[in-house]
């Protein structure tokens, strides 16, 4: 074996071919950084026959005006079941950085450690133990298991619905109550979905907007998904959905047509059988039914006169692999939440997935905290509500290269703290 710097034809194909592969350790991430000014590795290993076996992208920052520190954001991409390619990778990989001036290294690998349910019970243990111990032995500090959010860190849990051999009448079958309901809701009420463009690209923003003030929490730059957009190209989606009126008012007055042709029969049955008391019922139920209708079509009509044909209600962010869909952001128009835009974003993408035979739908990340007063107790509710499953990953782990130098820096930065 031999560990060696990667073209970026072999990293993307490399990256392709391997499961658990994150969307930060590919190539349009690679073009990304590049293209924003920042040093970045494309480094891997190689067997005798020019075969790569590993796969990693690096990115390093000055520190301390003469050294870096190096991130290897969610890599490497390694068959971790092969113990001998994790030491030998992890050990060159110290060598490498150290060439390049490193003071620290931190990685935080794409590693399950734990399945959970979202009431935070194990499901499964992936047997990591190895792991720990490994890294441990080549010098590398575990930064503990941190639960919350943080911008420093990648998040350590994941909300995951397995689509493995799973069709989408599956996927609604294992809904909670209301997350089918709401699903079955969008398709009744004349939400579409459709792909944004670039230059459509505010609108999802505009939405994000909204939903970070009403959630309290502060959202990315509008460069951060613009550059993704850009350098990822085909592996970023951004769904909207949208009201379209003239379709939707139209799928109204068939539904009233219909309703009103039974509420006709059921006062038919009224009239043969005035003691029929199942009749009864079913014509007050079927006229409350009827009443629900035409509030929907003078709020549809208002709407219609007010914004056009078109209203856009919901958009959502997905960075996509072959190995799985990721739920990366999206936002709701507070007004227009009530049409339940997420589900129809949500239920598209699902079919996307599984259309695709990508088998992970990633909702993304969660706080791990599993108690009724969780900042994100809200967001686990709903991901919990699709039949996911959590994943807790390994962590963060810091292996400092030059310790004199390291030891200094992390003096410094606390009698900073302290100073602040």
């Amino acid at each position: 074996m031999k560990f060696t710097n990667l073209t970026t034809a072999e990293f993307e194909q490399f990256a392709n071919e391997m499961p658990y592969s994150h969307f930060t350790q590919m190539a349009g991430n690679y073009e990304l950084k590049v293209s924003e000014g920042v040093e970045t590795h494309l480094v891997g290993v190689k067997d005798k026959d020019n075969q790569v076996l590993a796969a990693c992208l690096l990115t390093a920052v000055p520190v301390m005006k003469v050294f870096k520190y190096f991130y290897t954001n969610r890599g490497p991409v390694i068959d971790f079941g092969n113990q001998e390619l994790v030491h030998f990778f992890f050990n060159e990989l110290s060598k490498y950085v150290k060439t390049h001036k490193a003071l620290y290294l931190r990685i935080d690998p794409y590693l399950p450690m734990y399945k959970r349910d979202h009431d935070g019970n194990i499901l499964e243990d992936y047997q990591r133990n190895w792991v720990f111990e490994k890294f441990a032995s080549l010098g590398y500090e575990h930064e503990g298991f941190t639960t919350g959010f943080s911008t420093t860190r990648q998040i350590r849990f994941h909300s995951i619905l397995d689509l493995k051999d799973k069709t989408a009448k599956d996927v609604l079958n294992n809904m909670d109550s209301l997350r089918k309901r709401n699903t079955k809701k969008v398709q009744k009420n004349g939400v579409k979905v459709r792909f944004l463009n670039e230059d459509e690209l505010p609108i999802f923003r505009s939405f994000m907007e909204q939903t970070s003030e009403t959630k309290d929490f502060v959202d990315r730059e509008d460069a951060f998904y613009y550059h993704r957009m850009k350098h990822y190209k085909d592996r970023v989606l951004v769904p909207l959905a949208y009201i379209n009126f003239e379709e939707y008012i139209a799928e109204l007055e068939v539904e009233e047509k219909q309703l009103q042709k039974e509420i006709n029969k059921a006062e038919k049955d009224i009239a043969k059988r005035p003691e029929n008391q199942k009749a009864v019922n079913k014509k007050q139920n079927l006229e409350k039914q009827l009443e629900a209708n035409q509030t929907k079509v003078t709020e549809a009509r208002d709407l219609q006169q007010k914004h056009g044909n078109e209203l856009p209600i919901s958009a959502g962010f997905f960075i996509i692999n072959p190995f799985e869909v990721v739920y990366y952001a999206g936002g709701t128009a507070n007004e227009f939440r009530h049409f339940a835009g997420s589900y129809a974003i949500q239920w598209e993408m699902i079919n996307y997935a599984i259309d695709h035979q990508i088998d992970r739908y990633n909702f993304y990340g969660i706080s791990g905290d599993f108690t009724e007063n969780a900042e994100d107790a809200g967001v686990i509710k709903f991901k919990k509500g699709f039949n996911a499953d959590v994943i807790e990953y390994v962590g963060d782990f810091v292996k400092p290269i030059n310790k004199p130098a390291y030891a200094l820096y992390t003096t410094l930065k606390k009698v900073q703290k302290k100073l602040s």
